[in-house]
């Protein structure tokens, strides 16, 4: 029987294209199922080719990653070992580094003293000249420390009122540092260190370069078998000595 549709097109019913070419598996015969037959199946359903190219690219990646890990694992483990064998070489360099460091700063102390040699000798001279009998010394030394003191400012209308609360700033001063012995004990040994505290003062070649001359302590000893008196006296360089 012919039949005839007379509806206008726009409202004829569309027949669904497949947009898939459904596979033929007749000629897979899955009775004896071997490699021929995945490859007849790869062939003829391509959504499991590119399934199976898929997997295969996952797993090669999988691969690839636990292989990466292995080896960075393994040099890690060796880098360790080696650093675990440099690791007394590197203590030693340290502590050779730090030997060298404190030999550059003592041969630079050094050789700011040799370039003004001539002006020590001069001050050890002038300090022969101002000894006071009955006292000598025993040790010269320099040390440095850090001390604190107000801290200059050029407002000068502030005036006295402010000096109380003034700021302080951190300096390194450089000290000259005397130890001796009086002969004498009680207040005549240091009524003789205070002569010569006083004859250094009075001395202007040797007072020039210090701010001040100060008797740190003083106390009985014995030198030998004889009773004496101990003293430290320290000379600080002015500002804009070395």
């Amino acid at each position: 029987m012919i039949e005839i549709n007379l509806l206008p097109e726009e409202l004829r019913k569309k027949k669904k294209v497949q947009r898939f070419k459904p596979a033929d598996l007749s000629s897979v015969d899955l009775s004896n199922f071997n490699l021929k037959s995945i490859r007849t199946l790869v062939k003829e359903i391509p959504a499991l080719r590119w399934a199976l190219i898929s997997v295969g690219a996952l797993i090669a990646f999988h691969m690839l990653l636990f292989t990466t890990g292995i080896y960075a694992k393994i040099r890690v483990h060796s880098l360790a070992k080696k650093y675990d064998v440099m690791l007394p070489q590197k203590k030693e360099a340290d502590d050779l580094r730090a030997q060298s460091e404190s030999i550059t700063r003592k041969v630079t102390a050094i050789n700011g003293l040799m370039v003004k040699r001539f002006s020590w000798a001069r001050k050890l001279s002038d300090l022969s000249d101002s000894m006071a009998p009955g006292v000598w010394l025993s040790e010269l030394s320099l040390e440095s420390k850090m001390t604190e003191r107000a801290a200059q400012s050029n407002d000068k209308s502030s005036g006295s009122k402010n000096r109380k609360g003034a700021a302080t700033e951190k300096i390194l001063v450089t000290y000259l540092v005397m130890s001796g012995y009086t002969s004498q004990m009680g207040e005549s040994g240091a009524a003789l260190v205070g002569k010569f505290i006083k004859s250094l003062k009075d001395n202007p070649n040797f007072y020039s370069d210090f701010s001040d001359i100060t008797l740190v302590s003083i106390k009985s000893d014995k030198f030998d078998t004889q009773e004496v008196m101990n003293f430290k006296i320290t000379c600080p360089f002015s500002e804009h000595k070395d």
